[in-house]
């Protein structure tokens, strides 16, 4: 498995070696990423995934993983998954990870999070000053089928890309 951290921290619980404890001071890394790569250690051994880093927002986490991985860290029946909502007591949702290079990208990524919700397109919105940020366009009558609050997924999916996202109803 790979995973933010190195394999002899994935084994221990409580400590960090010193190359992991200087991501965690720096920022490069989290505590939650440093708890769910331990949890899904235990969980999967060493299956071959990659966990790339877990976001939370609210009553929600959502796990980023390697392209191809999402169906082994949910588990058979969803098994794993369960598991991991008992231990952190939130509800989660598994992605996988892309690189962003354009708006197709983040169409794929938000319509996986926002899933059942169907997203209709995103567009690049310029401000003034040179600043944009992504327009997230989903259908009006899906507004009920999103999975978390607006603004908490815009948080999530911000951290996860990198810019501002808005999600609008059309």
């Amino acid at each position: 498995m790979k995973a933010p951290i190195c394999e002899v921290c994935l084994k221990t619980d409580d400590i960090l070696c010193p190359a992991d404890e200087k991501k965690l001071q720096e920022g490069i890394i989290s505590e939650l990423d440093v708890k769910i790569s331990r949890l899904l250690y235990r969980l999967l051994g060493d299956a071959d995934i990659e966990f790339k880093k877990a976001v939370e927002a609210g009553d929600l986490v959502v796990i980023v993983v390697g392209e191809g991985d999402v169906p082994l860290t949910i588990g058979k029946g969803g098994k794993n998954i369960k598991t991991l909502m008992r231990e952190l007591g939130k509800r989660i949702r598994v992605i996988e990870s892309r690189e962003i290079k354009g708006t197709n990208d983040v169409k794929k990524l938000t319509t996986d999070l926002l899933y059942p919700a169907g997203v209709f397109g995103v567009n690049i919105v310029y401000k003034p000053g040179g600043k944009n940020y992504y327009k997230v366009l989903v259908l009006g009558r899906d507004k009920n089928k999103l999975p978390e609050k607006a603004e908490v997924l815009e948080n999530i999916l911000a951290q996860i890309v990198g810019k501002d996202i808005k999600i609008s109803f059309i």
